[in-house]
């Protein structure tokens, strides 16, 4: 015998929240965009993929994707605070085990260009994505961003500047010059 609560699960009425073949198709089409987002967005410790499907789920508690007017740019907005509030998490968790004392295992440390871009802020590496990438002007990536075109463009800029010095004080660090080897 069913139990009453499986029985209600599957009666005759349709469940609004149900997938249909329109936002099956829409998230179909927007998933690689989106998962390229995330994987730029997101901490070197998050699965793109998680953040997607997160974001995904926080959207379709409020209604279908067909619903929405820009069913895009709700989601890459969604997935851009999510990685905003996973990298604050993965701070607060950073700094508390620093205090708790050293770590017994040590890491060997490659430097690697991804670690440079993930030293910027999660909206900075999104509006360089946007607009660098995914080839959005700053009036359409502010519009993702909740921000103006003047500050994507300022947060593109500076976000650039910050990469080339950080890259050129690396590769001067790693390739030492002639002179210091002593040849004439």
């Amino acid at each position: 015998m069913e139990s009453p609560s499986r029985r209600s699960r599957r009666g005759s009425s349709p469940n609004p929240r149900a997938a249909n073949p329109a936002s099956e198709a829409c998230f179909a089409a927007l998933y690689p965009g989106l998962r390229r987002l995330a994987a730029v967005v997101a901490d070197a410790d998050i699965e793109p993929d998680d953040l997607v499907q997160e974001a995904l789920v926080r959207v379709l508690q409020k209604g279908s994707l067909d619903e929405l007017r820009d069913p895009g740019s709700y989601l890459r907005r969604a997935i851009i605070n999510l990685g905003s509030n996973e990298r604050r998490r993965l701070g607060r968790w950073r700094s508390a085990a620093r205090r708790l004392g050293p770590e017994t295992e040590e890491r060997p440390n490659y430097p690697s260009d991804l670690a440079d871009l993930q030293s910027l802020d999660p909206i900075d590496r999104a509006a360089l994505y946007l607009t660098q990438v995914e080839g959005l002007s700053a009036d359409e990536a502010g519009l993702q961003l909740g921000l103006s075109a003047n500050a994507v463009n300022l947060r593109v800029s500076r976000s650039r500047r910050r990469l080339r010095s950080r890259l050129q004080s690396e590769s001067n660090v790693l390739d030492p010059s002639d002179t210091a080897l002593g040849t004439s």
